[in-house]
């Protein structure tokens, strides 16, 4: 992967603006587009692939400062992006909830109240207003930052341990998400009860390998380094979750004798048969011609954009899938409806990318020509010629300062 456009990686803000117009579609339930989405291919979904990007994302963005005698440094601004997502997630929670009393007083339509899993908010705003603020209490399709957010609060740890040897860091995960999976261990739902829809000691994993990721990328190194054998394996692998999928095969708890995490598909505790399939897929496309597809594309096109604004892309698509869902209510969904609706939200979600995109070019732009003053030449005014002994000295123009 060649590093272009300041540093970043295109090929990575591609992929990452698909995960997140997948995840956009998904969370549209019963829409047509949603056949096409990565989930109907295999056992991973859209998530696995932010998850994955995420923690890639982290290394590239936090490491090299960790490492570089500032962990300090790293470690604040790792927390303050945690923090500026857990004031995102809460936003977004209310206006859904604004949204969905609205359009239950406008339908007359009291169970609107208790939809994805508002009914604490509504029927006790006590408890329910204090698990959001604390992340006990999620409402459906607003379970990922709150697990983004544990990954940002724990990174400093994570690089830590990296610092001295990124193979232990894996390891440390890797041994989480056993314990995790063999124990059933989950962060805690309040008040509802349960644990979370996505459980961050299981979910960390996948991050941590991102991160892997990540760091060989800063050390310029290969992670994986190509094998034929190894591809032609993942791609075999790759056939077989296809095939599973359309089958509709999912193997039952009791049905080996080994832990059911190491075969079967549970995507709270994300299993291993999706992790497979996740670095199955990225190993086949790295090393194909649809990586270098990716790669060619540039930095302007449209899921680029939207990977480079992944925050409010993905806070925006959440909202707007809510809004999509709350437009059926009165007029009844349907097939031409449900394509306009996500086809419109899409396209909102581009222009808002590039609109923030214009917005900080503008803004940058502004701040060179503030910051560089203008290249001034100071002329000698017209004088009659000195005398030989009046030397004068040469008159020198200066250029401008560079920040």
């Amino acid at each position: 992967m060649d590093a272009t456009r300041r540093g970043r990686l295109n090929e990575i803000d591609t992929v990452r603006g698909l995960a997140l117009a997948m995840i956009f579609i998904d969370h549209v339930p019963g829409n047509p587009l949603e056949n096409i989405t990565i989930r109907n291919f295999g056992f991973a979904d859209a998530t696995e692939i932010f998850v994955f990007l995420a923690g890639l994302a982290a290394a590239l963005a936090y490491f090299r400062k960790f490492t570089a005698d500032r962990p300090w440094l790293a470690s604040a601004k790792a927390a303050k992006r945690g923090f500026d997502l857990y004031l995102v997630h809460v936003f977004c929670i209310a206006v859904v909830a604004a949204l969905v009393a609205w359009m239950a007083g406008a339908t007359a339509d009291p169970e609107l109240y208790s939809w994805i899993n508002l009914g604490p908010i509504f029927n006790d705003p006590a408890a329910g207003l204090m698990g959001v603020v604390t992340l006990g209490h999620q409402p459906g399709y607003f379970n990922i930052l709150p697990m983004y957010i544990c990954f940002m609060l724990a990174l400093p740890v994570m690089m830590l341990i990296a610092r001295a040897s990124v193979g232990a860091m894996l390891v440390a995960s890797a041994t989480v998400w056993v314990v995790a999976n063999m124990t059933g261990m989950n962060a805690p739902q309040w008040p509802n009860g349960g644990g979370w829809f996505f459980n961050p000691l299981a979910w960390q994993f996948v991050f941590a390998i991102g991160f892997v990721v990540g760091a060989g990328i800063l050390g310029r190194a290969q992670v994986v380094p190509y094998r034929a054998w190894a591809w032609w394996l993942a791609a075999a692998y790759l056939v077989l979750a296809l095939a599973m999928k359309l089958a509709a095969f999912y193997p039952a708890r009791d049905m080996l004798p080994i832990p059911f995490f190491l075969y079967g598909q549970d995507k709270t505790f994300v299993t291993l048969p999706r992790i497979l399939h996740l670095l199955a897929l990225v190993y086949v496309v790295a090393y194909s011609p649809a990586g270098r597809w990716l790669r060619d594309l540039g930095a302007n096109n449209p899921f680029a954009v939207m990977g480079r604004q992944g925050l409010a892309v993905f806070a925006t698509g959440s909202l707007l899938a809510v809004a999509a869902q709350l437009v059926r209510v009165p007029l009844g969904g349907g097939v031409v409806l449900d394509v306009v609706l996500v086809s419109a939200g899409l396209v909102i979600l581009v222009l808002l990318a590039g609109g923030l995109e214009w917005l900080k070019r503008s803004t940058a732009q502004t701040s060179a020509r503030t910051a560089t003053p203008a290249r001034t030449t100071v002329t000698p005014a017209r004088t009659a010629p000195a005398a030989p002994s009046a030397a004068v000295p040469p008159t020198k123009a200066f250029g401008p300062v560079r920040a």
